[in-house]
């Protein structure tokens, strides 16, 4: 498991090496895209490593999982009170913060409980279980980096 981490840690910050460098509003709209997808395939080689799936179930199981990911990615991106950060909450928008994140719980709990028995087809109910609990702990290391990747640059920004 700690070289789950590790490795998620170096492909993160070997992407975010990249964002410092001034590129074109099409040049950076395409490297955030392989970024995307870079960041995806390191996403599906923790989950074969971890889950144990052979190259058969990961071919059933890769598109399943590029489509939940999706779907998860449209429900919590969608609502942008949700995302409000920390220092940024006041005693006006607390409840709306609050409302937005719980709905954000919501919607995801409900593509996780659909997306169940999708998994199940492909592979091993073990493996599921397992695949749920994998994700969770690589959703939560990536936003730590992402929230130190983004302190880092805010920081660097008032240099």
């Amino acid at each position: 498991m700690r070289k789950f981490f590790i490795l998620l840690v170096a492909v993160t910050s070997m992407l975010t090496l990249d964002t410092f460098a001034q590129q074109s509003s099409e040049a950076k709209k395409a490297a955030a895209k392989a970024k995307r997808e870079q960041l995806m395939q390191t996403r599906l080689e923790l989950l074969k490593t971890e889950l144990g799936l052979t190259d058969v179930q990961m071919e059933k199981f890769a598109p399943v999982y590029r489509k939940y990911r999706s779907e998860i990615q449209k429900a919590t991106s969608s609502n942008r009170e949700a995302r409000t950060k920390k220092a940024n909450i006041t005693n006006e928008n607390a409840l709306k913060v609050v409302s937005a994140r719980l709905t954000n719980n919501i919607l995801t709990s409900a593509i996780k409980q659909r997306y169940l028995l999708i998994f199940a087809e492909v592979i091993e109910p073990m493996q599921v279980m397992k695949l749920y609990n994998v994700d969770s702990k690589i959703s939560k290391e990536a936003s730590k980096i992402m929230k130190y990747r983004n302190t880092a640059t805010s920081m660097d920004k008032k240099r």
